[in-house]
């Protein structure tokens, strides 16, 4: 190529380049200028929806009526006079979120718009907004027409909790909570029940949904606590999002087998909340998790059952569903023998990276009370992701549980900073391990005997700290893992396939042999710690080498030319 040809070439590429580069400048500025000049939207921002959905569920209790009501109340006019109730309540609480009154006519009467239409228009003044949901609604019934078209009632001790939201800073003004009672008048206007006053009074008593329970765990649950040994468990074929959905009992049965003859004491499975119904939890899901214990029971295992799977959304309308399917789960399987623990959720500090980490530890303060009621008699943990985050409701919690994939080195002393936070607490290492992915490309590299000395380093250490208690990740090997689960990338991926104790043909890996006692010391050589990936290197080095060895005499005689 002349000179001349060259410089032209060059000067195009140039040319190229720097339009390529104005172009992307320019549309990164408009961009920013469109996001500055767009303002936040209460709908995107605070994820509003436009009715009542299915899972909308606060508790509802009708209290005994009074004696002289009028007439009686036919049960399925009170299962009708409730909902439209709850309705009118949930739409008020979009109006105040949305700013939009526009379909709060279809449940409040003529009377009782006013008010409501106020109340809105003042916070959309503002320019803020309300996140409101109601828990509880103890109903008593004071007066029932005798045509069937009013109906007077008491709400009792309604738990109601709310955030005040700036909208142009989007930022969280206050949060608060509170009990009130509120009367409450109904009436029938073109076959929808109407809200027609609503009057809002300090609360004289509390309904029993809100008392405090008096913990009764006995000495014996928590010695089974201290001394567990145990595995994370999924099915090899159907892991995470296909356990509950693709159950098969044979499976369940052969795998439980399989951890009993590991010489372990424990399994901790994970409940999804989406696929157990939210607030109303599936009645087949119900049966499945009782063949599970059922079948620990059976091979003489504790569960540790993990609630509220791949739930964040920590939106106070949310809340009263969280808590139906905590009050369902727990009140079916509180008297069933395999129940260890329950653990309310999984990893929830993870979720401080995307949530407000305020709303996040609202919902688990609100989920240990819950479950403290609920099941009195079980202990109640918190698996948390990072040790840093443990002591968070410690003294709330039973035990303490936290995860460990950090340097193995490093474990004893986190252990003894996280005894100084918590006390006298037993403490559970709930989640670790070291994947066995070996890689000949990415620089990933650990031998299925150097997963196996990583678990004696974490046993060590766990004994001399007082022989706290732990449960593996995980029991298999895994063939498929989702990106949703594991991240996008093959060595993240992959990584996640490699942790379980048993390989992806059936056979019991040497950490399994550590885990069990079956063969307790394993020692890896030093040759056996070389990684596969920079033998790999090493091999497209000498591959390299050869080929410009081979090609020297050949580029040398063109250079010469």
């Amino acid at each position: 190529m002349t000179d001349k040809k060259s410089s032209l070439f060059f000067k195009i590429i140039f040319s190229v380049g720097v339009m390529l580069l104005l172009g992307a400048i320019a549309g990164g500025l408009g961009k920013l200028l469109v996001f500055f000049n767009t303002g936040s939207n209460r709908e995107t921002m605070l994820n509003t929806v436009p009715d009542i959905p299915n899972e909308y569920t606060p508790k509802i209790n009708w209290l005994a009526d009074d004696e002289d009501t009028g007439r009686p109340m036919e049960d399925f006019n009170r299962q009708i006079i409730s909902r439209d109730y709850v309705r009118a309540l949930y739409q008020r609480n979009l109006a105040l979120l949305s700013a939009d009154t526009s379909s709060l006519k279809e449940y409040y009467t003529v009377d009782a718009r006013p008010k409501v239409y106020a109340a809105v228009r003042l916070i959309d003044k503002e320019n803020r907004a309300i996140q409101k949901a109601e828990l509880n609604h103890n109903l008593k019934l004071h007066f029932y027409s005798a045509d069937g078209q009013l109906a007077s009632f008491t709400d009792f001790a309604v738990e109601s909790r709310q955030r005040v939201i700036d909208i142009e800073g989007d930022r969280r003004i206050f949060s608060d909570s509170s009990v009130a009672d509120f009367q409450v008048l109904m009436q029938l206007d073109d076959g929808f029940w109407r809200i027609k006053h609503l009057i809002r009074e300090e609360a004289t008593t509390l309904a029993d949904s809100l008392s405090q329970a008096v913990t009764s765990i006995s000495e014996e649950q928590m010695r089974r606590i201290r001394s567990m040994k145990g595995v994370n468990y999924y099915p090899q074929k159907t892991p995470w999002k296909d356990f509950w959905l693709n159950y098969d009992e044979k499976i369940i049965a052969k795998d439980l087998k399989i951890i009993k003859k590991l010489r372990l004491n424990t399994v901790r499975v994970f409940i999804n909340y989406e696929q157990f119904g939210k607030g109303n939890v599936v009645p087949e899901m119900l049966e499945r998790l009782n063949h599970f214990l059922d079948t620990a029971e059976k091979n003489k295992l504790g569960v540790m059952v993990t609630l509220f799977d791949f739930n964040s959304n920590y939106n106070l309308l949310n809340f009263p569903a969280t808590d139906r399917q905590l009050e369902t789960i727990l009140t079916r399987f509180k008297n069933h023998p395999a129940i260890l623990a329950w653990d309310l959720k999984n990893e929830p500090d993870l979720d401080f990276y995307y949530q407000n980490e305020f709303d996040v530890k609202e919902w688990l303060s609100l989920m240990v009370r819950q479950a403290k009621k609920y099941d009195n008699s079980h202990p109640i943990t918190i698996g948390w992701a990072y040790p840093e985050s443990a002591s968070y409701l410690s003294e709330k919690l039973d035990f303490i549980s936290f995860h460990y994939y950090r340097d193995v080195e490093e474990l004893g002393n986190v252990i003894d900073t996280l005894k100084l936070q918590i006390g006298e607490k037993p403490l559970v290492l709930q989640e670790f391990g070291l994947s066995s992915y070996e890689s000949s490309l990415f620089p990933i590299s650990v031998s299925p005997k150097q997963q196996a000395e990583h678990l004696q380093k974490v046993q060590r250490i766990l004994t001399a700290k007082g022989n706290i208690p732990y449960i593996y990740w995980t029991l298999y090997d895994f063939e498929n893992v989702s990106s949703e689960i594991a991240g996008g990338r093959p060595w993240q991926i992959n990584t996640q396939k490699h942790f379980g104790v048993i390989d992806i043909n059936g056979n019991l890996k040497p950490v399994g042999k550590v885990l069990s006692a079956k063969q307790p010391n394993i020692k890896v050589s030093t040759l056996e710690k070389i990684p596969l990936y920079l033998i790999s290197y090493l091999l497209i080095g000498v591959i390299f080498a050869g080929i410009f060895i081979y090609s020297f005499p050949f580029i040398k005689k063109l250079f010469k030319r």
